[in-house]
């Protein structure tokens, strides 16, 4: 079982214009918006949507053809990576006026009337891969992203280098950090505490000079030592129970 905590994101509303193709058109935002891990969900109305319905012995059928115009009873689309690239998948259900009710994975379908609600998860990067024996795409694991928050990119919200668990940090396990420590990362290198934020989150300066949010809910603090007058202390990452 994988289950993290995310604390950096976004939220997007918007209506997809009539006419417009409803995956391809979610593809473009994505890109847009530097969206990479996330869901959307979605109401409304889809004309001649294409869809692939789930097999017993895993897998999706051949892509089905349904005209007309279409209720959207349920879409969700999910937004992770595969493979090293960005993985989009949208599953819903259809009601059309004669009653006939379509689910399964869209393909493509166009937007008479699409609102969307999407919630991002802009510090972590969910990863998949493809299970031979259920025939489904599962979750691989959940990395923690080290970004920069750069404006021109990230139109809104702020990017965490780190996020993890905090619900994992045992008190007595985490010594108080103040301001002027310094932690040896093994993932970042030589970082000084810049600003204590709360009890498990700290600003941190990098050997670079660029400054981060450090979360510090997986990492064990060990080794204290004194350095130009400084503690210093060894970062350790656990490893999540699966």
């Amino acid at each position: 079982m994988i289950f993290t905590e995310t604390r950096e994101g976004r939220r997007f509303v918007g209506e997809l214009d009539p006419g417009a193709p409803i995956v391809a058109t979610l593809h473009s935002l994505l890109s847009q918006y530097s969206i990479t891990t996330g869901w959307i969900r979605g109401s409304g109305y889809v004309q001649d949507p294409i869809l692939r319905g789930v097999l017993n012995e895993g897998g999706f059928s051949e892509p089905q053809a349904f005209p007309g115009r279409f209720l959207v009873v349920a879409l969700d689309a999910i937004v992770s990576e595969r493979g090293g690239e960005t993985d989009l998948i949208v599953r819903t259900m259809l009601h059309g006026e004669d009653g006939t009710v379509a689910a399964g994975v869209l393909e493509e379908g166009i937007s008479a009337s699409l609102e969307l609600n999407c919630q991002t998860c802009d510090d972590i990067t969910l990863r998949r891969y493809h299970d031979e024996q259920v025939g489904l795409a599962r979750w691989l694991d959940v990395a923690v992203n080290i970004a920069e928050a750069a404006p021109e990119v990230v139109k809104s919200g702020r990017v965490a280098m780190e996020a993890m668990p905090s619900r994992l940090l045992e008190p007595n396990e985490m010594p108080q950090l103040k301001v002027g420590d310094w932690l040896e990362h093994p993932r970042l290198g030589e970082c000084e505490v810049v600003q204590v934020v709360d009890d498990d989150r700290v600003s941190i300066r990098m050997e670079s000079g660029k400054v981060a949010q450090l979360h510090l809910g997986l990492l064990t603090l060990t080794g204290s030592k004194r350095r130009r007058g400084r503690n210093v202390y060894d970062v350790q990452i656990r490893r999540r129970n699966r």
